[in-house]
């Protein structure tokens, strides 16, 4: 008995030897935090300094951290510099050693009074933050900038090349639409009076053919201070001026898991060298789509080719039938090419469509003016006693065609299934497309309501 006494002794000793023993009554980890002097915005990342000190004699090993919401407006840590945030999160700090690291937050909106977080960590003595910020409730300014025509491509604005009658918009200006504007004659926009925070900064509705030419977000630092900001934002001919662009299939009716041979060709109009082109298809994932086009790596990202001036290139690619095809009457194919970076709109687009044998099927729904622009069909808007065709987007023949009823409701009744355009006679579609789907799949039975303008 006496020799067990002695074993457990020995174990139970042997086991406080590993426990630090520098501070046994005190924190074995004391954690500091800034976020400097100057005052931060609501909706701008901002750095924050983690000074961490173990008080140890012992390694202290896979240190987290985590924090606490104390009182003001709160704070979300978008990266913890390895302290946090995930499972394989842990930093290791040597015996008596001090480091630092930064890690990045934002205030995503203002909630009665500057931020106090407090971080916390296993045996930690904790530490205190409290953020200095630009109340957006008492602190005001400006924003404003120019929409400029790029035509020289030197991506800077100059003398002339202004766009007049665009819409500069401002978003992150909490609940509700963004705050929008007109540019004057010479392409320039003001806002005035609005609440300090970071805001996005975009156009649309550009005349004569301008693409927005923003490569991604830009943004205006509203701070109160005299001038405010002064946003830039460019737009850029469409690269569809430059680089025309055709495709093919090697057939016009497949099976599911079939083989589908591709043929691009693109040909430089431009006038000039062009370099980084590069392609993207299924922008949004449908599952009638054509498989294994992220293959292509001779033209999709991250792959890329050049076409000198007046130069024509042709690329041949291999794609599978996918196996929700039959659901559609048929699958396509969508792809668009440009520089990259560059913007996403103004791209020669390749539109292909074949045939997978299916069941015929009916399509209806309704054709109105949006004149309000709410997307809801209103008293008065809808298109009544009209000829309406549909069109069969694969070979562009006519299909059915109908009038529509009082309400602008249209029907169309055992179709072949497959994709259709709706076509009314003296109108055009007021969104990109005014597309429906004959068959069985989740969307194809459900009515349609299309917008069109003169």
């Amino acid at each position: 008995m006496r020799r067990l006494f002695a074993v457990l002794a020995a174990v139970l000793t042997t086991g406080a030897l590993t426990v630090p023993a520098a501070h046994a009554d005190g924190p074995q980890l004391i954690i500091a935090a800034s976020a400097g002097d100057a005052p931060q915005l609501v909706g701008r990342p901002f750095p924050v300094t983690l000074t961490l000190t173990n008080t140890t004699d012992q390694p202290l090993t896979k240190v987290t951290l985590w924090d606490e919401h104390i009182s003001g407006s709160w704070l979300s840590i978008q990266d913890w510099a390895g302290l946090g945030g995930s499972p394989q999160a842990g930093v290791t700090l040597d015996p008596g050693v001090t480091r630092t690291f930064t890690i990045t937050a934002i205030v995503w909106s203002w909630n009665s009074g500057v931020p106090h977080e407090r971080f916390r960590g296993d045996w930690a003595q904790p530490g205190d933050l409290v953020v200095p910020m630009a109340d957006p409730t008492t602190t005001r300014g400006t924003a404003s900038g120019v929409v400029y025509g790029d035509r020289n491509e030197n991506g800077t604005f100059d003398a002339g090349e202004g766009l007049p009658g665009a819409i500069a918009y401002l978003s992150g200006t909490g609940p509700g639409n963004p705050i929008e504007t007109t540019t004057d004659a010479d392409g320039r926009f003001t806002f005035t009076g609005v609440p300090a925070r970071r805001y996005t900064v975009a156009t649309r509705t550009l005349s004569d053919g301008w693409v927005d030419g923003a490569a991604g977000p830009q943004y205006a630092d509203v701070d109160g201070n005299d001038p405010g900001p002064a946003v830039q934002l460019r737009a850029l001919r469409p690269f569809s001026e430059k680089v025309h662009v055709t495709g093919s299939f090697d057939r016009g009716t497949y099976q599911v898991g079939d083989t589908v041979q591709v043929t691009f060709t693109l040909t430089n109009v431009s006038g000039g060298d062009l370099h980084g082109i590069t392609g993207g298809c299924d922008r949004f994932g449908s599952e009638d789509h054509l498989l294994g086009w992220t293959g292509w790596t001779d033209i999709v990202t991250p792959g890329a080719f050049d076409l000198a001036a007046g130069q024509t290139r042709t690329f041949t690619e291999t794609g599978t039938v996918p196996a929700a095809a039959p659901a559609y009457g048929s699958f396509y194919l969508a792809c668009d090419f440009g520089p990259s970076p560059g913007p996403g709109d103004g791209q020669p687009r390749v539109d292909l469509f074949a045939r997978v044998p299916a069941p015929p099927g009916t399509t209806a729904g309704v054709i109105y003016h949006d004149d309000n622009g709410n997307f809801t069909v209103d008293p008065g808007e809808p298109i009544a006693g009209t000829a309406v065709e549909l069109v069969d987007r694969i070979d562009g023949s006519v299909t059915a065609t109908t009038v529509s009823d009082a309400q602008g409701h249209v029907a169309f009744g055992s179709v072949p299934a497959g994709p259709y355009s709706v076509r009314v006679d003296g109108w055009r579609p007021a969104d990109d497309a005014a597309d429906v789907a004959v068959g069985t799949c989740r969307n194809c039975g459900q009515d349609w309501a299309l917008r069109y303008r003169r």
